[in-house]
């Protein structure tokens, strides 16, 4: 059954490699199949910031005289500005859920180029795609796809072209699409182009310094305007901030910046990377007749050189322009060249009958199933040195427990909830913010519970389009914004009184500790908030309630009317 299994896969991929048509139904079928598996939120996680601001410029009457809003000509994107005029035509959800469909489409074909290029094998290039729909979790847990339209998913792809072209010696169109990307997402493309000039130094000789030259300028060129618009900004800076690092390490971003910490989901994410770079190396070492690899073992070494950086910076020197920067994100492409040589290992193993269909079968289910690159690393191990015929019952039980448990874990943490909503979840939460936006004035104020933000939680500025006190998610901006530290920390203690003083790092900690004490405030002391700031109205979750009037109440949302104070 095995063999038969095989043997059609093989015919298949065959098939799929002959037909560019068969080629684009391929990467549409998986681009559904990841939609559904992965999920689609709108106004959620990182779009949190994003979406507010896009209603900023779309319409500048919107949180009048809201000081958080001055941070948004401090992100350096033009992404988000394409779809203005998408939002004042009343479209924005859909045209956003198009290009979202679109974004993880060529994905796909960027990872299948890739894979061709590198390997130029059918099976390879197909099991690349197919082992690619479930999320890979490693260094700071980014993943290839997302659940949302971000830049920097939109750009993956771009980049992953541009690698294609840079191996292929189309030198010229890989630093033009660099220089574009540039303009849509700087950190992503950071690392790329960090990657692209440590290979042609260390090959000077072959490529030659004019070229470099060439090549670097006409990136600066293709990137221009957001150089442009940087320089006109916030200067670059050096210098040390500890006490702003100290706050979003230990409040909401502490995986983004640690590698070493006693935090179980930091540790299993570092794990993880620890082990796509074992993998990644042992792959490499037995693939010798791919003749790219002196190039790709390059990429793979400054991307290490970049972590290493990470670490002396979160440690020793937290260099406001390197935290900014979050540069442990380049561990993403490890990450990716990781499945790609693994993949061409597992598939010349068996090709050269090092392996039989058992064997490849298990390989290929821990390729499919491996939520974090150290349960394919165990698999390799098992196999290479568990001396028995029963190796591949042992994987295919490690690999089907360690999926269903960490799959169980993802749920009970929230940290993945499948489910399509090309508009905001229609939630208690989300009522309670369309009534403010149809029935308060829009440079109304609001005290609302700093702490109600997550992953799929429907964001209190991006629907209501109401301005809010202060929040905790605040801090996914101000991250890149040390000036604003002061303003937040201010208003965060008289919100979450002696919160900050308790966070450790562990962001579900930090959301507790929040809402604990946000509601340790007294109505006296939300008149005094209210009186300091101009708040106009308050909400609070049920049970708890005050002695305010009601404006708007649902099942589990209560909103007082302040004005009168």
């Amino acid at each position: 059954m095995l063999k038969r299994f095989i043997s059609i896969l093989q015919d298949f991929s065959r098939l799929i490699w002959r037909s560019s048509l068969y080629q684009r139904i391929l990467f549409f079928a998986v681009t559904l199949i990841t939609v559904f598996i992965m999920g689609y939120y709108f106004g959620t996680f990182d779009q949190a910031i994003h979406i507010p601001f896009l209603k900023k410029f779309a319409d500048p009457t919107l949180f009048p005289n809201d000081p958080f809003f001055d941070l948004r000509f401090h992100h350096y994107s033009y992404f988000w500005f394409l779809f203005v005029p998408f939002q004042k035509l009343g479209i924005l959800e859909i045209t956003m859920f198009l290009v979202y469909l679109a974004v993880v489409y060529l994905t796909f074909w960027a990872l299948w180029k890739l894979s061709k290029t590198l390997f130029n094998d059918p099976l390879t290039s197909v099991i690349t795609i197919i082992t690619s729909i479930f999320p890979h979790l490693a260094f700071a847990g980014f993943t290839v796809f997302q659940f949302s339209l971000l830049n920097r998913s939109f750009v993956l792809p771009f980049l992953l072209l541009a690698i294609d072209f840079y191996l292929n010696r189309k030198y010229v169109v890989a630093f033009l699409l660099l220089g574009l990307m540039y303009n849509i997402h700087v950190i992503s493309v950071n690392f790329v182009i960090f990657m692209f000039l440590f290979d042609s130094l260390l090959q000077i000789k072959r490529i030659g310094w004019k070229k470099v030259i060439v090549h670097m300028s006409l990136f600066v060129l293709a990137a221009f305007p957001v150089l442009i618009w940087k320089m006109g900004g916030s200067p670059v800076q050096f210098s040390a901030n500890k006490e702003w690092f100290d706050v979003i390490n230990k409040s909401m971003m502490h995986f983004i910046f640690n590698l070493v910490s006693s935090d179980p989901m930091t540790l299993l994410l570092t794990l993880g990377g620890i082990a796509s770079v074992v993998i990644f190396f042992f792959a490499e070492s037995r693939l010798s007749e791919v003749r790219f690899n002196i190039t790709v073992k390059n990429f793979v070494y400054s991307l290490l050189l970049v972590l290493l950086v990470s670490i002396f910076t979160t440690y020793f020197y937290p260099s406001v322009i390197i935290i900014q920067s979050q540069i442990i994100r380049a561990g993403l492409f490890i990450l990716i060249f990781s499945y790609l040589y693994i993949t061409r290992y597992f598939v010349k193993i068996y090709q050269s009958k090092s392996i039989n269909e058992s064997g490849f079968f298990v390989f290929l289910t821990a390729l499919t199933f491996s939520l974090t690159p150290l349960i394919l690393l165990t698999t390799l191990l098992i196999y290479k040195y568990f001396k028995s015929k029963y190796w591949t019952y042992l994987n295919l039980a490690l690999t089907v427990l360690s999926f269903s448990l960490l799959m169980l874990l993802s749920l009970k943490l929230q940290i993945w909830r499948p489910g399509i909503y090309i508009s905001p979840e229609p939630t208690p939460e989300y009522d309670v913010e369309i009534w403010a936006k149809n029935n308060t004035p829009k440079n109304a104020l609001f005290i609302t519970p700093p702490y109600k933000w997550w992953f799929f939680t429907p964001e209190w500025r991006a629907i209501s389009e109401r301005s809010t006190v202060i929040t905790l998610y605040d801090q996914l901006e101000f991250a890149f914004a040390p000036q604003y530290l002061g303003r937040w920390k201010n208003r965060f203690k008289d919100i979450a009184p002696g919160a900050l003083e308790q966070f450790d790092g562990n962001v579900f900690k930090s959301i507790t500790i929040t809402k604990e004490a946000f509601y340790s405030r007294t109505e006296e002391h939300f008149k005094q908030i209210a009186q300091k700031y101009g708040a106009s109205y308050l909400l609070v979750e049920k049970p708890f309630r005050y002695d305010f009037p009601i404006v708007y109440e649902n099942g589990e949302f209560t909103l007082y009317d302040l004005r009168s104070l």
